[in-house]
């Protein structure tokens, strides 16, 4: 219990300071069809070549990439996507469930869809979108779960609300090709 009060924490704090520091890129890390290869702590995921790997504060994250074009005045990316892995979980939809029930009775959260998704080769992974509006900005969220073996990895799309959709078919694009050892 103890263990998942702390990940509902992290969430939270990942959604209040989505606070990515962009780190750059070296030629040799692109090619010429547009697209970059990462891989990071057992998960490999392809993504724009103008999209750059990210810097997240929160020890659970294995790897963060994000649009280096839409920097907040702090110069944060506001449109990023950044997985995170929790270890040691028996039941992958108990962990979800419980999780966005928290987040719902949070006034600044508000749940806009759940539910069962097959993506990137895992037909039993799990999905949620919400709306945050946290210091005046309004970011929209997809989340998908996959569980391999007794890790979890969440993979979290983020954009702000009025962006998001102009977004999704980039998102869906990294979140399919994401491969996890």
């Amino acid at each position: 219990m103890k263990k998942l009060f702390i990940f509902v924490a992290l969430i939270v704090i990942i959604v209040i300071g989505a606070s990515f520091v962009i780190r750059g890129m070296s030629d040799s890390d692109t090619n010429s069809t547009g697209v970059v290869e990462v891989s990071e702590g057992g998960v490999t995921l392809s993504i724009p070549e103008t999209w750059v790997i990210a810097n997240s504060e929160y020890n659970s994250t294995v790897v963060a990439v994000a649009d280096p074009n839409s920097k907040d005045s702090l110069g944060f990316s506001l449109i990023n996507v950044n997985i995170e892995k929790i270890s040691d979980v028996y039941s992958l939809s108990s962990e979800f469930e419980s999780n966005y029930n928290k987040l719902s009775k949070n006034s600044d959260y508000n749940i806009l869809y759940e539910g069962n998704v097959s993506v990137s080769g895992f037909d039993d992974a799990m999905e949620a979108g919400y709306i945050t509006t946290i210091n005046g900005q309004t970011k929209q969220h997809k989340a998908i779960w996959v569980q391999k073996d007794s890790d979890v990895y969440v993979i979290l799309c983020t954009a702000p609300q009025n962006q998001f959709s102009t977004q999704e078919s980039t998102f869906d694009y990294i979140v399919n090709s994401i491969k996890i050892s």
